[in-house]
């Protein structure tokens, strides 16, 4: 197994069954396999609109996630990923990325420096043994905080890599909702019962 292939595990055990994408990325066949639908655009921003749409009429359990190739590829979708990060929609974007020997070489383009003012999270796998921690992290940040698109960069050869025997198993992040004491709850009722000019500040 190679991390294309744990990461389309990954993707199926926290619920996703479906794909918007744009060729070409290796993660698209992996994900196919393991029974993620791929639908296919002509353009990488209409996949990430697609991508968008999702997320905003789902229940914040599942987010909508976009595959693209790298470098012109990837650097089309931003456009898309702006908005979602305007508008606070969660979206897990995908794309393909360069060698590690090639990363900071002209005239190629790296994602995390490329995109970090118009995403919430951002991050590149470097090793296969490092697969399930950032997409942990990814997940993580897709459940909890402000919503936002949270961006994966995977570098072709990383992920063509065998994924190593000592590699953590995935285990899905859950977001802690924190609610008041009932006590609290029931002083704040009080002290609205009693003001004569009440105003609430909800958002």
């Amino acid at each position: 197994m190679n991390s294309n292939d744990l990461v389309a595990d990954i993707l199926k055990t926290e619920g996703v069954d479906w794909v918007s994408c744009y060729p070409s990325n290796p993660l698209i066949e992996a994900v196919a396999k393991v029974g993620i639908r791929p639908v296919a655009f002509r353009h990488e921003r209409g996949a990430v609109m697609a991508t968008d749409g999702y997320s905003r009429c789902s229940d914040r359990r599942r987010f909508g996630v976009v595959v693209m190739q790298s470098q012109a590829g990837a650097e089309n979708s931003v456009g898309g990923l702006a908005q979602a990060h305007a508008d606070a929609v969660p979206i897990l974007a995908l794309p393909g990325g360069n060698p590690l020997s090639m990363l900071f070489v002209r005239p190629n383009t790296v994602a995390a420096n490329t995109w970090d003012t118009v995403v919430k999270h951002i991050e590149f796998v470097t090793s296969p043994s490092q697969t399930t921690t950032v997409m942990r992290r990814a997940f993580h940040s897709l459940r909890t905080g402000r919503p936002g698109p949270v961006v994966v960069e995977l570098p072709g050869d990383v992920c063509a890599a065998e994924i190593p025997e000592n590699t953590p198993e995935y285990r899905s992040p859950s977001a802690a909702q924190f609610v008041p004491s009932a006590g609290a709850i029931q002083d704040a009722a009080q002290q609205l019962t009693e003001a004569s000019n009440p105003l609430l500040w909800v958002g």
